[in-house]
């Protein structure tokens, strides 16, 4: 499947030939919120898909192409311990659940810790704030969150990503 699967499968016949189909790809939650947990075994690029097998077919999938990420290469963290903390904490609440856990974001969403826009306040707040990726899928907060509140979400993402790298992650 070279993905997860999210769908039970479904098997069916047309004029005696007999199939089995399965909806392929990363979905759900794991996907998502529990970060580095949801690479245990490593990057999984989400590649969904439905498959549908004829049951002796001989048919192959194309080889899976490796998983690239940008590099781990944060600016240097400027946030006072205050306003991290408070960053940590909306982070937490609206943003966790899809780039994940403590920033640490698989690959279905983008990873936040990875992002050019950390080093541009004004482009960082152009995305959050304003909603500039709303066609990609990506809502503005500025409903819910003040500007100071998404450079505090900016700082944490920037001071864990700066943790991280210090820890050797690439």
């Amino acid at each position: 499947m070279q993905t997860g699967i999210t769908a039970a499968p479904v098997t069916y016949s047309i004029k005696g030939e007999q199939y089995v189909a399965v909806l392929a790809g990363w979905g759900g939650i794991w996907a998502l919120a529990p970060g580095i947990l949801s690479e245990v075994a490593g990057p999984v690029r989400n590649v969904s898909r439905l498959l549908v097998y004829r049951l002796g077919g001989s048919a192959q999938l194309p080889p899976e192409s490796p998983v690239t990420r940008p590099p781990l290469d944060p600016p240097a963290t400027t946030g006072t311990p205050e306003q991290i903390a408070g960053g940590g904490r909306q982070y937490g609440r609206f943003c966790g659940g899809c780039h994940g856990d403590a920033a640490y974001a698989g690959t279905v969403l983008p990873d936040l810790r990875r992002s050019a826009l950390m080093a541009d306040g004004k482009a960082w707040a152009s995305v959050v704030h304003d909603g500039a990726l709303r066609d990609q899928g990506m809502v503005g907060f500025a409903k819910v969150l003040s500007p100071e509140q998404i450079e505090s979400i900016r700082q944490y993402v920037i001071k864990r990503a700066n943790d991280d790298k210090a820890l050797g992650d690439k």
